[in-house]
């Protein structure tokens, strides 16, 4: 897509982010722009990004979602498998129009242990923002600070969050920074706020001054690092207790349901021998990554012992 083109995207972003806050406030519900364009003018960088993201309440989420589906927003994922992909904290709807654009309504964020203190958090801190002829809150520097670390250790195996992160340890102000340790700490996400510090330079020593934790989870460490999704589901595999929800997400390793391969293979749509292949496929590409996602568990195993 042609930087333009890209430009034009995000002006849509930011009208539909409007329109949509202004749906749930009249439902009754607060919202806050968590990235997109109040990350971006956060930062003071022209920063190009792919959907919209909206952090609510737990407490509101499905009144949330009841709000959206009636205005005619369409969910991408079923609600419970979502959940069964670690991605209870998030829903992704679809924005009724001829444009293909995405709103990620959000209950809370990946490594975070107390979503309702994350939202307590960032709600307090939130600061109106003009934006495409309305107006959205956004997290205060604390807040974009706290979110900021976070999204760079769940990057999705993407670089983009590493580069938010240094853009914004050279913007914003050091005491954000400390009050941010402090959010991380109320909504237990410490081990996450330090990992995601950790993959920039300017971080590690930022970490370090803060006294954070070198340690983590295996699968927290796996995450951040950009790790195979093989490795990042067996360590977590490994940090249940029960062993009945091992038995069941070893089962949904080794067998994910049709909708999981259509959401994630294009291919897979086309019927049951579509999906017949895209099992295929899925097996094989898990077999040629399983010698880098042993590398990835025995580098995770040597740091969580470090």
């Amino acid at each position: 897509m042609t930087a333009p083109a890209l430009a034009l995207r995000c002006l849509a972003l930011d009208a539909a982010a409007v329109a949509a806050a202004d749906l749930l406030r009249r439902a009754g519900t607060d919202s806050v722009l968590i990235k997109g364009a109040g990350l971006a003018r956060r930062l003071r960088a022209d920063r190009v990004y792919g959907d919209v993201d909206l952090l609510v309440a737990p407490a509101a989420f499905d009144a949330a979602q009841a709000a959206l589906a009636a205005a005619g927003y369409r969910p991408r994922i079923a609600e419970e498998r979502a959940a069964e992909w670690g991605h209870w904290h998030e829903r992704t709807w679809a924005v009724p129009g001829p444009l293909a654009l995405t709103v990620d309504l959000h209950r809370g964020f990946a490594g975070v242990g107390d979503a309702h203190e994350l939202w307590r958090a960032v709600r307090a801190g939130a600061e109106p923002m003009p934006l495409a002829g309305g107006t959205v809150l956004v997290p205060d520097v604390a807040g974009c600070a706290l979110l900021a670390a976070l999204h760079a250790a769940s990057p999705g195996g993407f670089t983009k969050p590493a580069d938010d992160l240094a853009r914004a340890l050279a913007v914003l102000p050091a005491d954000a920074w400390a009050d941010a340790a402090g959010l991380a700490a109320r909504c237990t996400a410490v081990p996450a706020f330090a990992v995601g510090l950790r993959q920039v330079p300017a971080g590690r020593g930022l970490a370090a001054r803060l006294g954070l934790p070198e340690q983590c989870p295996p699968a927290r460490w796996l995450t951040a690092h950009r790790a195979t999704p093989a490795a990042v589901a067996v360590a977590r595999l490994a940090e249940l207790s029960d062993p009945h929800q091992r038995l069941r997400g070893l089962a949904r390793l080794l067998l994910p349901c049709p909708t999981y391969l259509r959401q994630t293979d294009p291919r897979a749509g086309g019927g049951p021998g579509a999906l017949a292949l895209a099992f295929v496929r899925r097996y094989l590409r898990n077999a040629r990554a399983l010698p880098r996602a042993l590398r990835d568990l025995h580098a995770a195993r040597r740091q969580h012992r470090a």
